[in-house]
C-alpha cells in the first residue's frame, strides 16, 4: 500500500484541485504506468483507502486481476496465474476463480513511471489553465484592479491580476496618450477580451499560447464602466447610457436618458456639484467628459451633443445621407468644432450623423450654392426621377382623401419613416391606436408625445393664422410664399 497523503493534500491546497479530481488523476497515472509495464490495463484495479492516521489521509493500492488456471492451461502471465501459485497467495482458491494480486508501484519500470508522471503533470497544467481561464473569463467586460508588473520591448505592459502564473496584457493601443505608467503601480483596467490559443485566428502569432487577457484604459467601454460604478441610478436601470464616443486622453461624450419623469439623467450622472463625473475624470487623468441628454429627435440630440457650444438650430440637408448643419453664433464656432475638430467629430460619432458646423452667414452662402446645384441637377433629371422625388398623393399612399398625411404636420423625417414602417400614414390612423398599442408597435413615449404635440401645434397655427416652416422650423405668418430664413417656397389652396 502506497501512502499518498502528502501528495494529495499538496495538490488540493496548492493547485486548488478538488479531491475527486486529484484521486482521478492519481488513478489515471497508476493505470498508465501499469499499461506501460504489462501492455494492457484491462485487468488493472486501483483502490484508495483511508490512511493510518485518520480520514484525511489517503493510501492507494494497485491490483492485477488474474484468472486462476490449471498449470496445463496457463499461457498468459499478465491475465492468468497457475493454481499452485495462487494457493500460495490465498488458501482455498481453485481454477476458475478470479484473484486480485496487489502490486508495488515502486516495482514499475522507471520509464513507465516517468511517462505516467509526465502525463499527470500535463493534466494538472491543463486543469489549472482551464480553472484560470474560467476565473479570467468572468472578468471579461468588467473593471479590475491590477498591478503593472513589467514592460515589453513593444511597449506593452504585463499586469498582475492575481491569477496565479497568468499575467494580463496591457497593449500600447489600450494605453491613454494622456497617461504615464510606473512599474508596481496599481490601476483600474477594463478587461477587453479573454481567450485561449485555440480561440484565436490562424494569423495570430500567439495562437499556440495559453490564456490571453487584454486590458484597456483607452476604450469608451472603460469610461462607461467607470460611470456605471459611480452612478447608482444606472445600476438600478433608472438612467441608461444610450451612446458614448471617446477620443482617449482628450474628450469623451456620453448620452444618457431616462423613462422616469422625476429623474434628471444628466444631473444624476454628473452628481451634486459634479462630484460623480469628477471622480471619473480624475481616474482618466483629467480627460474632459461631456454628459448630454439623449433625444429620439435627431436634431435635438445633435444640438445637445455639441456642448459646450450653444447651437441656435440644426437644419437637415439630406436625411438619406444623414447630413445636417448646426448653426451657431460666430463666437461659438470654435467651441462647437473644438481643437483639432474633436468636439464635432465626437458629436458625429455619438449621434451617427454627418454634422457640419457653420455660422448663419456661412449657412446662407451654403444655401445659395446648394440651390445652384439643385437647379443644375434638375435639368438632367428624367420624368421618372422627378416623379420619385415629389411627395406621394393620398391616393398613391392609399389613405382617405380627407385624411392628413404625417408629412404635413412638421414631424422629423426619421420619425415619419418609423411610423410608415408600422403602417401608420396619417394623423387619423395614428389616433386609431391608444398609447399602449403604439408602444407595442415600437414607439417610445417621447415619440408618441411628439406626434400628439405636433398635431396640437398644427391646429393652433391654423387657428392663429401662422404656420411653421417645415425646413427650418421658423414661425411664419399665414400666406407666406417664401421663407425669408431658408428660402423654402410654399403654395396655398
Amino acid at each position: 500500500m502506497l501512502d499518498l497523503t502528502e501528495e494529495i493534500n499538496s495538490m488540493i491546497s496548492e493547485r486548488h484541485m478538488d479531491e475527486e479530481k486529484v484521486l482521478s488523476l492519481i488513478r489515471d497515472m497508476l493505470v498508465s504506468a501499469y499499461k506501460r509495464k504489462f501492455g494492457t490495463d484491462e485487468n488493472c484495479v486501483v483502490r484508495f483507502f483511508p490512511g493510518r492516521t485518520g480520514e484525511l489521509d489517503r493510501a492507494v493500492e494497485i491490483y492485477s486481476v488474474k484468472e486462476v488456471v490449471n498449470e496445463e492451461d496457463w499461457y498468459d502471465n499478465v491475465r492468468q496465474i497457475p493454481v499452485d501459485e495462487a494457493q500460495d497467495l490465498v488458501e482455498g482458491v481453485e481454477a476458475g476463480d478470479s484473484l486480485e494480486i496487489p502490486l508495488d508501484p515502486k516495482s514499475f519500470e522507471y520509464s513507465a513511471v516517468q511517462s505516467a508522471k509526465q502525463r499527470s503533470q500535463q493534466v494538472v497544467k491543463e486543469y489549472n489553465t482551464d480553472r484560470v481561464y474560467v476565473d479570467a473569463k468572468a472578468m471579461e467586460g468588467k473593471l479590475v484592479i491590477g498591478e503593472i508588473k513589467k514592460t515589453t520591448k513593444s511597449g506593452d505592459y504585463l499586469v498582475n491580476l492575481n491569477l496565479e502564473d497568468t499575467d494580463a496584457i496591457f497593449p500600447v493601443r489600450g494605453q491613454s496618450p494622456r497617461e504615464t505608467y510606473e512599474l508596481q503601480e496599481k490601476l483600474k483596467f477594463f478587461v477587453e477580451k479573454v481567450d485561449k490559443g485555440e480561440d484565436r485566428g490562424r494569423g495570430d502569432k500567439r495562437r499556440k499560447g495559453g490564456i490571453r487577457i487584454l486590458l484597456t484604459r483607452s476604450s469608451k467601454e472603460f469610461v462607461k464602466a467607470l460611470i456605471e460604478n459611480e452612478v447608482p441610478e444606472i445600476s438600478s436601470g433608472d438612467v441608461e447610457i444610450k451612446a458614448i464616443a471617446r477620443h482617449a486622453g482628450v474628450r469623451t461624450k456620453v448620452a444618457v436618458d431616462t423613462r422616469k419623469t422625476d429623474i434628471d439623467p444628466v444631473g444624476s450622472t454628473v452628481g451634486k456639484a459634479g462630484t460623480r463625473i469628477q471622480t471619473v475624470m480624475t481616474e482618466c487623468e483629467g480627460e474632459k467628459i461631456d454628459v448630454v441628454r439623449y433625444s429620439d429627435d435627431p436634431l435635438v440630440f445633435i444640438a445637445n451633443a455639441l456642448i459646450p457650444a450653444q447651437v441656435k438650430r440644426v437644419v437637415t440637408i439630406d436625411p438619406q445621407t444623414k447630413h445636417v448643419v448646426a448653426i451657431v453664433d460666430d463666437n461659438q464656432l470654435g467651441i462647437a468644432i473644438g481643437q483639432g475638430g474633436v468636439n464635432v467629430k465626437l458629436a458625429k460619432t455619438l449621434c451617427d450623423w454627418n454634422i457640419e458646423v457653420k455660422t448663419q452667414d456661412q449657412f446662407n452662402d451654403m444655401e445659395e450654392t446648394l440651390e445652384i446645384y439643385r437647379n443644375v441637377d434638375s435639368l438632367f433629371k428624367s420624368d421618372e426621377e422627378e416623379k420619385e422625388e415629389r411627395p406621394l398623393t393620398n391616393d398613391e399612399i392609399g389613405i382617405d382623401p380627407d385624411d392628413t398625411p404625417l408629412t404635413d404636420i412638421g414631424l422629423d423625417e426619421a420619425l415619419v419613416k418609423k411610423l410608415h414602417d408600422i403602417d401608420i400614414w396619417s394623423i387619423q390612423e395614428f389616433f386609431d391606436y391608444n398609447d399602449d398599442e403604439l408602444r407595442e408597435k415600437g414607439l417610445s413615449d417621447e415619440e408618441i408625445s411628439t406626434v400628439r404635440n405636433s398635431v396640437e401645434i398644427t391646429e393652433e397655427e391654423e387657428e392663429g393664422g401662422s404656420f411653421e416652416c417645415p425646413i427650418c422650423h421658423t414661425e411664419l405668418p399665414a400666406g407666406t410664399e417664401v421663407c425669408p430664413n431658408c428660402g423654402a417656397e410654399f403654395e396655398f389652396e
